[in-house]
């Protein structure tokens, strides 16, 4: 294995544990307007960007509203949630962001989710000192799987793919990592039992990291 340079983290699922959080915000929206939907049905859209996520979730919608008044809705919806991130920080995440910085390795964060929400949970942290570059698949034409935004975040850090480790949780996470042909490790789910058979390697908490680059 070359020697690792560069670690690119996914957010959701890898620093914080809010993809349980999200899940639980989306059957209440739904339960709201006497739509029933499962727990498996929300595991569609995790790890997807925004676009994606309203487009499928949209067909769960069961009234005759126009997709852009649907959006709005859901929209005004989350925009009265107050999201507590400090109490869904994954273990150890700031003690391997600090080994990391003082190891000299290039620090990045790729997520699916908009710009607003990564720099709100990061900042609510106070996590944003320690990465070198924090990129939104909004700024993305395609979501992943796709790999364009691991690719693009490699590119601006000036970093090569064999020197370049991605910590991902979700299906679609690891895909967009092979995909960019990039070694990728899951973190561990036992709850949502996401797919991750795909990944490199499989660890049950980020100080594993640590373990794996020396």
């Amino acid at each position: 294995m070359m020697k690792k340079t560069t670690v690119i983290f996914d957010m959701d699922g890898v620093l914080f544990d809010s993809e349980k959080m999200y899940m639980k915000e989306l059957l209440e929206f739904f339960n709201q307007n006497n739509i029933c939907i499962t727990k498996d049905m929300c595991k569609k859209v995790i790890g997807v960007d925004n676009n994606k996520f309203y487009q499928i979730v949209y067909q769960w919608w069961k009234y005759d509203t126009p997709f852009n008044e649907f959006v709005d809705i859901l929209k005004s919806y989350y925009s009265h949630i107050y999201r507590d991130y400090k109490s869904i920080l994954k273990p150890h995440v700031r003690e391997l962001l600090i080994y990391l910085r003082n190891h000299g390795y290039k620090i990045a964060l790729a997520s699916s989710s908009p710009k607003t929400l990564i720099m709100q949970a990061l900042n609510s942290v106070d996590l944003e000192q320690y990465f070198d570059l924090i990129t939104s698949g909004s700024q993305f034409k395609e979501s992943k799987p796709n790999p364009e935004i691991y690719l693009y975040t490699m590119n601006q850090l000036n970093s090569l793919k064999d020197e370049t480790l991605i910590v991902e949780d979700s299906y679609y996470g690891i895909q967009a990592a092979i995909n960019a042909n990039v070694e990728v490790i899951a973190l561990k789910d036992e709850i949502l039992n996401l797919d991750q058979s795909h990944a490199t390697h499989i660890i049950n908490d980020l100080v594993e990291v640590i373990k794996y680059l020396k």
